[in-house]
């Protein structure tokens, strides 16, 4: 077995998981509830739903980025520079910290359960490196051991960050795990998509989802690009349908977001209607 599957298992192992999980989420929750009507607006930001990708993985660079700087100039010598870097990467680990917790609290099972194991390494890397920031400038070389400690602890969190992206895939596109008809497809009868309603259809092999206003039909991807909820069983108001797993939204007419945590719009598709029969095309974007 891998080293790296070995290191995922052995975590997973760890007793407690389950209600250190729920414990910390329902503290976040609670946190966000307590924003009363910025919580959306700020649960979106936090997500990246305005930057079209999730923020976390982005703001986790810098730590990881300038604690490996330090690392470098304590090798070189250059004390000066790896305090300076080890604090601006004290500061890039609260944003990755904010929005890694906004992202986490909406998984459930293994990648909840492997995401407290990636806190809680998170949280420990940090303190040592707090500490380290502290030691520096003293006699002894304390700060320099501190944070070569922290170094190996933050990268042991980095392989079970990469695990939840990569294999447990939060974060990632759901809506793009199969590729869009290249051709347009016919995929249904008018008079299958109720008024008003929606109906999930194949186009060779992809879930689209269509709804229905009257003679108009908009198309988009049925699978919920945040993680992969069924779009068909959520609920369709002005235009927009609401995924029943975790609340995103998105417009049907061209799968822009409305409401997070999405941080991906969903693949939309044109619609042509001859002779009672619904055909759809992909746009360029999806």
């Amino acid at each position: 077995m891998p080293i790296a599957q070995q290191l995922v298992d052995c975590a997973l192992q760890i007793p407690g998981l389950d209600a250190a999980g729920d414990r910390v989420a329902g503290l976040v929750n609670g946190a966000y509830d307590a924003a009363g009507p910025v919580k959306r607006p700020l649960k979106d930001a936090l997500n990246g739903t305005w930057l079209g990708h999730a923020l976390h993985p982005v703001l986790t660079d810098v730590p990881i980025g300038a604690w490996t700087a330090a690392l470098a100039m304590d090798l070189l010598g250059e004390r000066r520079g790896a305090k300076i870097a080890v604090g601006v990467g004290l500061l890039g680990a609260i944003g990755a910290a904010v929005t890694g917790l906004t992202d986490w609290t909406d998984t459930y099972g293994k990648p909840r359960r492997l995401g407290v194991v990636h806190a809680a390494l998170n949280a420990t890397a940090t303190l040592l490196y707090g500490a380290s920031w502290l030691a520096r400038g003293k006699t002894g070389g304390s700060g320099f051991a501190l944070s070569t400690i922290g170094y190996g602890v933050v990268s042991l969190s980095a392989l079970y960050g990469g695990t939840m992206s990569l294999d447990l895939q939060i974060g990632v596109n759901h809506a793009h795990a199969t590729e869009p008809p290249a051709e347009e497809i016919d995929v249904a009868a008018l008079t299958d998509v109720p008024d008003g309603g929606m109906k999930r259809v194949d186009a060779s092999g992809y879930p689209v989802l269509l709804a229905r206003r009257g003679e108009q039909i908009d198309a988009i991807g049925a699978i919920c690009s945040h993680q992969g909820g069924p779009l068909e069983e959520g609920t369709l108001k002005d235009g927009a349908v609401t995924c029943p797993w975790h609340g995103s939204t998105f417009c049907v007419r061209d799968g822009s977001i409305v409401n997070g945590p999405a941080t991906y719009p969903q693949p939309a598709f044109s619609v042509r209607v001859i002779d009672g029969r619904v055909r759809i095309t992909a746009t360029d974007g999806s």
